[in-house]
């Protein structure tokens, strides 16, 4: 209710004027008519939670008495306003707290005047004590803005009030599960980093950094942060530049990096806690003024620059020069890459795999973006029903759902590679499609069990009927796809994108050892587990990670397989064609090498013809050198399709004949492996190593529920996905309230197992790799029935009649 003036609340105070209003609450201004003199105080009205579910005003109750708890000890701290009462009235919580006489900050803050350093800096000590207070209690103001910085009229100090938590309390609402969340966002454009826009992040101390670090930048910029450009490429503020009528910023280098690590847009590359910024802080010294002539002319540099991109292009290159300068004058040109689609993340507002969309996917999608999720739902429903092959809709279909009907739910990302031409167009999507069948698969378990039995609407859901509903603690599962391409700067950002959203528990991927080893350490650096399907490099365990983790072995498993293979057919000596650059490609010609001598075997490499990966080679020419040594097996190991060494590795398999036996990974394991096989009179003599097979699987629903959901067989690398999936799936139904380092601790206990496609899965808390993973070699055999004409099947079975399979 709204309080007039005169208005007597709990026969205490009388209300004088309304002082303030939000979204959430109302301020007043009251006499406390009890006490001599009258003093004043301030009254902070917050209405009850408009829920009719009676736990949900429980709950705001509890809540409401644990901050008015913290405000009462906060209120010791002469720069925080006491509190004086709390009590509930008129569907109403209320807070009466002390009067601070005093002016807004904003009022200082005016368009165009600019703070020099040292008050700016006087500003950032008063305000990091009070927040070191705050958070000692635990507490996270999330508001911080000039408005809510009181400059008190007594002593000149800064006096912080209006605590975001408290007024989070009218915003607590429920949805059909019972689900109790926090349904609005508390905070203040401009001020609110970027993972505050998430309603149910937690509050970290980096919230009010990040907020506190946009002030100080506001009074040495004389602009309000809404006014400040941003990169586009990464959401970093750009506040440190010249233009014609403006000198640049006048600040030392030291303070420059601390707002700029105040204020980074990815939460993990700030300051976590307010002590390391005083520390920073303590190490700018006062000194003589700046040498003028060094400015000027790096003033005119700037401006320069801002001349050769164009003075009318002003807004798009000012984005530009915090990158330019200071590292000028090289700027190398960058190589020509592929582009991808947009940012390359999407968790369904974007098409990513742009082989053959369909118009009702598109659709679907562009009404995804709008906010539209029951529309979109049905219109990616109706594509899959058009397109059950495509893995990128089912998962669309699945957050869609749990938007449409308001569902709770924990959020996991897959990063996979898309292939692309020069010009942008998609070259191979095949292994991201490979990739994202296991995770839409083990997200749709889960998300079916969300789906009411009289939802009309949702009984065309894929998976019914068949699929066994997996609830992971009455919560669903979001699926965010990112495409890094396989090239190393994509995976990068792509990385760096996944670890800046907070709601984010986990990441599966990367697929290739190449991406992986490029990006572990930002993972691990952001507390944020990776949980790579692919990656087999053993320069991973050298080096291990504490939030590092895998489902595929590692390559000294692969290269024990292989070595076996050799040995079992008598072939005691191989030369080895490979990708020297590639770190898994290379790791398994060590392991390869270091076992296959260890039993008595030698390997060689032809000189200047063993590198897969160049341009330039030449397969049949590989072959005759090879015959010109005598009787040699060959070990052809391809990159996960970061070069075309696997089509040179094909190639080989092809100009070969059959003639010497050829080994090598699961790389191998591909379409056009057989589409080359059937091309030639016999292909005995080859073997793949291989991790899961249909005819192998240790879960035996896992296949014949993948071939029903899909219309058609998947491989090893949709079985190890789903592993990944089941794996965090299976950590975060273990922990009351999952969290980043909920999952870490999880994952790495001695006790932790999963069940899965492949296997049990548990890890060496050590080294993140899989216990007692998975080994077997595959061959090719003649199968009428199959697409090709041929298929792979576990080497233990000589046909496909051995295996069970019907070819005729």
């Amino acid at each position: 209710m709204c309080l007039e003036s005169g208005h007597i609340l709990h026969e205490s105070y009388q209300i004088i004027a309304l002082l303030g209003q939000g979204g959430f609450a109302r301020t007043y201004t009251a006499a406390q008519i009890n006490k001599p003199n009258n003093p004043l105080c301030v009254v902070k009205e917050i209405p009850f939670p408009s829920s009719n579910d009676p736990r949900v005003l429980e709950m705001a109750r509890r809540r409401f008495e644990r901050e008015a708890s913290a405000l009462h000890r906060l209120g010791q701290n002469s720069c925080i306003p006491e509190l004086f009462d709390r009590f509930e009235e008129n569907d109403c919580f209320y807070l009466v707290q002390e009067y601070v006489e005093g002016h807004p900050l904003c009022k200082e803050l005016t368009a165009g005047d600019q703070w020099n350093e040292k008050k700016t800096v006087a500003l950032l000590r008063q305000v990091l004590e009070i927040l070191k207070c705050v958070h000692q209690e635990k507490i996270i103001h999330r508001d911080i803005t000039p408005a809510n910085l009181i400059r008190r009229e007594t002593d000149k100090k800064i006096v912080l009030i209006d605590f975001g938590a408290v007024k989070e309390i009218s915003t607590f609402t429920s949805n059909s599960t019972g689900e109790i969340f926090t349904s609005q966002v508390i905070g203040t454009s401009g001020y609110m980093p970027a993972e505050q826009y998430n309603p149910r992040s937690l509050p970290q101390p980096y919230n009010d950094i990040y907020a506190l670090g946009i002030i100080a930048i506001q009074a040495l910029t004389g602009r309000r942060p809404t006014n400040l450009p941003q990169d586009p490429e990464t959401g970093e503020i750009v506040w440190d530049y010249s233009t014609p009528d403006r000198p640049a910023v006048q600040v030392s280098k030291k303070l420059k990096n601390i707002l700029t690590q105040m204020v980074c847009f990815h939460f993990q590359q700030r300051y976590q806690s307010v002590e390391e910024i005083l520390q920073g802080l303590d190490s700018i010294v006062e000194r003589p003024e700046l040498g003028k002539t060094s400015r000027k002319l790096r003033s005119r540099f700037r401006w320069l620059l801002f001349g050769f991109a164009g003075i009318a292009a002003f807004g798009a290159s000012v984005l530009l020069i915090p990158r330019i300068f200071p590292l000028i004058p090289t700027i190398s040109p960058q190589p020509t890459l592929p582009t991808p689609s947009a940012d390359g993340v999407s968790s369904g507002e974007k098409l990513l795999v742009q082989t053959s969309a369909l118009w009702s996917k598109q659709r679907g999608i562009n009404e995804f973006a709008d906010g539209n999720y029951p529309e979109a739902l049905k219109l990616l429903k109706q594509s899959w029903r058009e397109d059950r092959r495509d893995p990128e809709t089912l998962i669309y279909i699945n957050n869609a759902l749990l938007k449409a009907i308001n569902a709770e739910y924990y959020t996991i990302a897959i990063v996979v590679p898309i292939r692309r031409n020069q010009d942008g167009s998609i070259f191979n999507a095949n292994l991201a499609e490979e990739l994202l069948r296991g995770i839409a698969q083990a997200q749709t378990e889960v998300n079916l069990s969300l789906i009411k039995p009289n939802d009309s609407s949702n009984k065309d859901f894929p998976g019914q009927g068949f699929l066994e509903a997996k609830a992971i603690r009455k919560k669903g599962l979001k699926v965010i796809i990112a495409d890094d391409g396989n090239i190393k700067s994509y995976a990068v950002q792509r990385a760096n994108s996944l670890a800046a959203q907070p709601d984010i528990l986990a990441v599966i991927g990367h697929y290739t050892s190449d991406m992986t080893v490029e990006t572990v350490d930002i993972y691990n650096q952001n507390q944020l587990i990776a949980i790579s399907p692919g990656s087999t490099t053993e320069e991973l365990t050298r080096k291990p990670r504490k939030f590092f983790f895998r489902t595929a072995p590692t390559t000294s498993i692969e290269a024990e397989a292989l070595v076996n293979q050799l040995f079992l057919v008598g072939e005691k000596k191989a030369a080895v064609f490979y990708n020297p650059n590639s770190p898994f490609s290379a790791s398994l010609w060590e392991e390869f090498k270091k076992q296959f001598e260890a039993k008595g075997g030698s390997t060689f490499r032809l000189r200047n013809s063993y590198d897969l990966s160049k341009n330039n080679f030449d397969a049949e020419t590989a072959i005759q050198k090879v015959e010109k040594a005598g009787k040699t097996a060959l070990l052809v190991i391809p990159d996960g399709q970061v070069t075309n060494s696997l089509e040179n590795a094909i190639e080989m398999i092809k100009a070969n004949r059959d003639r010497n036996w050829i080994v090598g990974p699961w790389t191998l394991y591909e379409p056009r492996t057989l589409e080359v096989a059937k091309e030639l009179k016999s292909i005995e003599k080859l073997g793949i190593s291989l991790f899961w097979h249909p005819l192998a699987s240790f879960d035996k629903k896992f296949p014949v529920n993948a071939e029903k959901l899909w219309g058609g067989p998947v491989n090893t690398r949709s079985a190890l996905t789903y592993d990944a999936a089941r794996t965090l799936i299976k950590a975060l139904e273990m922990q009351p309230e999952p969290s980043r380092e909920g999952m870490q601790k999880t994952l790495a206990d001695p006790n932790f197992k999963a069940e899965g496609a492949t296997g049990i899965i548990e890890f060496d808390s050590k080294t993140g790799n899989r216990k007692n993973p998975p080994k077997r070699v595959a061959h090719i055999v003649p199968c009428s029935t199959a697409i090709y004409g041929v298929t792979f099947v576990p080497i233990e079975f000589p046909t496909a009649a051995a295996a069970g399979l019907k070819c005729d």
